[in-house]
């Protein structure tokens, strides 16, 4: 099964990775992009230290003293796209040992019930990510994919990039980086 989310617009049906996938024998497989100074605030791929799996790990997550190595490019080099592979069997395996659920670490995020209002009144955000699922799958795997299979659009900033020349539209009606971005998605702040 393939799973995205819906607002990114770079996540297709790819008949290679679903071929690769099943090759693997994964039981779960994320699709990962190299990082760029335009994701250090995002979510990256890690090893747990315990067990040697893959795990993800989220802003959220991380000590404020700690910021600043999390957000380090260099040092943790993948990020999730959130294209994740999931093989039923084993989707089902774990639902069957968890009564039901997949046991993903909730994280708490600070906010304000205006965004814009940093004033306004102080809430809760309480939230999993379906890529997390990737540290309860023994054997799990990632992927490194051309950025061309992320291309999110959650702010103002990242529709003006998508509508810009930095990015294609292909015969096949798929959104690209544009080859002269050489992999680097623009950078827009309003």
């Amino acid at each position: 099964m393939f799973v995205s989310n819906s607002d990114n617009l770079g996540a297709t049906m790819n008949l290679k990775l679903l071929a690769y996938f099943v090759q693997s024998k994964a039981p779960f497989m994320m699709e990962v992009a190299r990082r760029t100074e335009a994701d250090k605030k995002g979510g990256h791929l890690a090893k747990d230290a315990k067990t040697g799996g893959l795990l993800l790990r989220e802003s959220a997550q991380c000590p404020d003293e700690d910021e600043k190595a999390f957000q380090d490019v260099s040092k943790h080099t993948f990020f999730n796209t959130n294209n994740l592979w999931v093989d039923l069997v084993a989707l089902k395996a774990i639902f069957e040992k968890h009564n039901g659920s997949i046991p993903l670490p909730v994280m708490k995020n600070a906010k304000t019930v205006d965004p814009r209002d940093k004033k306004s009144t102080p809430v809760l955000q309480l939230e999993t990510a379906m890529g997390a699922a990737i540290s309860c799958f023994e054997g799990a795997a990632a992927v490194v994919v051309p950025r061309e299979r992320f291309a999110p659009v959650k702010t103002t900033n990242d529709l003006l990039a998508l509508r810009s020349d930095a990015y294609s539209v292909t015969e096949d009606f798929r959104i690209t980086l544009a080859a002269k971005r050489q992999g680097v998605p623009p950078t827009i702040k309003l």
